[in-house]
């Protein structure tokens, strides 16, 4: 179940309540905060949670990056980049071109890039044109690493996770998120460890990161408080 909640600092808060959840999570997605709660709760509880949350909410939204997208900008990716151009041929429509390594997102004429609603709609041209590239760069440089590793998934897929980045179901199937395309390939190589590590150990537990570690050459930690400090190039 989904419904607002307003605040008198936040605004607007989206609210999600979920069965089995005990405690209260939230996070920014752009200006809007997202809160994920147990179900049952009342107005009463909601402002309690929020109370208790909101120095460090409040500290995370003065302290978030801000996206900004510029005519002529050029985005570093995994194995490739992308180039923001501009075109007058479609109007209304974004265009997509690919020239080697370098990919071109073209975006109407005149499109205002300061607002919220056009950064989305930049972000989201930029993950449709990675998703195509993320099956030709992404997945055999991800067999390349499980072949080094030793270890053999049943198949590999690509999502469009925001924040989950990877998955492996139990059935062996490894999905890894076209959003992997705006990393750093040593970073796209930890998720792709994690992953594989799953096959061993489908949780957690401290044998899994011991995998995890050994798989990344002793980096696990380096490696996990780098994703964490990645600055995004795109709305999340």
């Amino acid at each position: 179940m989904q419904y607002y909640y307003d605040d008198e600092e936040f605004g607007r808060v989206m609210v999600s309540t979920r069965r089995g959840m005990r405690n209260f999570t939230a996070r920014w997605k752009g200006n809007v905060l997202h809160v994920n709660a147990p179900c049952g709760i009342d107005a009463g509880e909601m402002a309690d949670a929020l109370n208790h949350m909101r120095q460090g909410l409040r500290q995370r939204r003065e302290t978030k990056p801000t996206v900004e997208f510029a005519i002529g900008q050029v985005i570093n990716c995994f194995r490739c980049q992308v180039r923001i151009a501009e075109q007058s041929h479609v109007p209304g429509h974004m265009l997509y071109g690919h020239d080697g390594d370098m990919l071109t997102l073209s975006l109407p004429a005149g499109m205002d890039l300061t607002t919220d609603n056009a950064k989305r709609n930049v972000t989201h041209g930029l993950q449709v044109l990675l998703e195509r590239e993320a099956q030709q760069r992404l997945l055999p440089f991800a067999q390349e690493v499980a072949q080094e590793l030793g270890v053999v998934p049943a198949r590999w897929e690509v999502g469009r996770g925001m924040r989950k980045l990877g998955h492996c179901t139990p059935k062996r199937v490894i999905q890894l998120s076209r959003n992997l395309m705006f990393l750093p390939e040593p970073l796209v190589r930890y998720i792709i460890c994690h992953e594989l590590a799953h096959l061993t150990h489908m949780n957690h537990s401290p044998e899994f990161h011991a995998l995890v570690n050994t798989y990344t050459n002793g980096q696990e930690k380096v490696l996990e408080q780098q994703l964490k400090r990645f600055v995004w190039p795109i709305v999340r």
